[in-house]
């Protein structure tokens, strides 16, 4: 497979142009500054919150089911700002899409990124780093913040339409911190994966999702059993590899990521048990910004008992 984003002139076929509309609008958006782009974005979240009643309906779903405790009113709040986190992060990817290859200096937002733990990134040459990034609405911004301090290849799932395909593949392939022009991988080419740790290199991986392919196991998340990749697991003792987490959070137009030391006794050897040390992580990072983890997507396979 490769990995190498490929223009074809198909992109320009009619059924193509919704997506190239939103390109068009978003793209000059990204000069504007920096707080006009959270207020828009947020906004847009908004139009979303009223526009995608199934999305809704879902989020609302997963919120109740990780929230038990809170109100309605509660978690109609975090559903309400989920949506605007939602908004605020397809301009913060359409800004970063911008400044991606530039150096530091130029990048106009930088002072409000703050790296905790940078010197986690740090390891021995001949052992590779698996950097984990549960499916927040920052992923865009940790990404790019990670770009700007270490090296690593990003793993991607290919998108069913081939235009966001490619600009998945576009947007993810960036010059890293050392000056290396680094393509992302496809979450199919394991072999790669494992070939690159070897080679002492860093993968940048979200493994939290919905997974129901061969291999799957139930852990439970927030209370409620899962079905879960233990891939990470895997492809750490294969490729010899340390395993960090990388947690994000938005806080006043300020984005704080904390990077963990190597996690101890990871992998185990106990499938079930890892997954679950993963998922407790998640939970606390999730509880500290409920509205910012990705809710519209069906992490416990509920979709079907929604009621239309």
């Amino acid at each position: 497979m490769n990995n190498k984003p490929q223009f074809s002139w198909w992109f320009l076929c009619p059924k193509y142009w919704g997506i190239w509309l939103g390109f068009a609008i978003l793209k000059p958006c990204s000069y504007l500054p920096y707080s006009w782009n959270l207020t828009l974005g947020e906004k847009l979240g908004n139009l979303f919150y009223q526009l995608a009643k199934s999305r809704r309906k879902l989020a609302f779903k997963n919120i109740n089911l990780a929230f038990p405790n809170h109100s309605v009113e509660q978690n109609k709040a975090i559903l309400k700002e989920h949506f605007q986190s939602l908004g605020i992060s397809l301009f913060e990817e359409n800004m970063i899409n911008r400044f991606k290859n530039f150096s530091a200096q130029k990048i106009s937002f930088i002072d409000k990124i703050e790296i905790r733990g940078a010197e986690n990134l740090q390891h021995d040459s001949k052992q590779g780093l698996i950097i984990i990034i549960p499916h927040f609405t920052t992923i865009h911004v940790t990404g790019f913040a990670l770009s700007l301090k270490t090296p690593y290849e990003a793993i991607y799932r290919a998108h069913n339409n081939p235009l966001m395909d490619y600009l998945i593949k576009k947007n993810r392939t960036i010059n890293s911190s050392d000056g290396r022009r680094v393509e992302p991988i496809a979450n199919s080419q394991t072999r790669q994966m494992i070939k690159s740790l070897k080679k002492g290199n860093n993968i940048l991986i979200l493994p939290d999702q919905r997974y129901r392919s061969k291999g799957s196991i139930k852990v439970p998340f927030f209370g409620i059993k899962a079905p879960s990749n233990p891939g990470v697991n895997k492809l750490a003792k294969l490729g010899k590899a340390k395993v960090v987490t990388c947690f994000t959070k938005r806080i006043d137009g300020q984005y704080i990521l904390t990077i963990s030391p190597p996690l101890d006794n990871f992998p185990s050897g106990d499938d079930y048990q890892d997954t679950l040390v993963l998922h407790q992580l998640y939970e606390q990072e999730i509880n500290q910004v409920p509205a910012q983890y990705l809710w519209v997507h069906d992490r416990w396979d509920i979709k079907k008992s929604i009621t239309h």
